[in-house]
């Protein structure tokens, strides 16, 4: 009953402090992203949204842990493309039930090329060099599109929490049963969670830390003491 308390707590916090984002952006839940996002509040949004992601990440994790998935076979459906136009589906963005699989610098096949004015060099007979003009190079502001589905992404998962522990049960007994590897059916990656931060400087490092903590406790087996049976 305790960790029934304590999940629904930190799920209403979760929700409380979406609704904080979706009001600084100027978006409501299911509504179109916003043309322009000024710095001071992305930069806010940014702050709060991976470890928010994170910390539902985990209790949908611990929804789907108590739910057993029966696999069916598949039924053979119509073959050749479906019509356009068919079906009621809707463009509405899918939140992610697995943890992003961290990047390592080091193994990276490429790197990135330094940004800024290309060379410039001019001959002794070139009189077509012109001085470098700071504005020409300078980066437009980010598109904010990508910002507002995540958003809304995460408002839709917290909302039904249900569904998405229903929807992450049956993918890992899919990826189970096809014989997939770990790392493809543990939603959770090893470490520390994506957005988590060693010092904690706001709402949402504390549960973030707790729902993590919650799920490193469920995965863990309950202590079996053997008494000796009287003689």
């Amino acid at each position: 009953m305790q960790d029934e308390a304590n999940i629904g707590y930190h799920h209403a916090a979760l929700l409380r402090l979406v609704g904080t984002m979706f009001a600084a952006v100027g978006i409501i839940p299911g509504g179109p992203p916003v043309a322009t996002m000024p710095g001071h509040v992305r930069a806010y949004v940014l702050r709060i949204l991976t470890a928010a992601e994170s910390a539902t990440r985990r209790l949908i994790i611990l929804y789907a842990r108590r739910i057993v998935v029966k696999l069916t076979a598949k039924r053979a459906g119509p073959r050749g493309k479906i019509p356009k136009g068919s079906g009621t589906a809707k463009n509405v963005p899918c939140f992610p039930l697995f943890d992003p699989r961290k990047y390592f610098a080091e193994l990276a096949k490429s790197r990135r090329g330094k940004s800024g004015p290309g060379p410039r060099i001019s001959g002794f007979d070139d009189d077509s060099w012109t001085p470098y003009d700071p504005a020409q190079t300078a980066k437009a502001a980010p598109d904010p599109t990508a910002l507002c589905r995540r958003l809304q992404a995460l408002m839709g998962a917290l909302e039904d929490i249900q569904a998405q522990a229903r929807r992450l049960a049956r993918l890992q007994a899919k990826r189970k049963a096809a014989g997939e590897p770990i790392r493809r059916t543990e939603p959770r990656r090893p470490g520390p969670p994506p957005g988590s931060r060693a010092r904690s400087t706001h709402e949402i490092d504390d549960i973030l830390k707790d729902c993590d903590e919650f799920v490193l406790r469920a995965a863990k087996p309950p202590d079996r003491k053997d008494t000796a049976a009287p003689a």
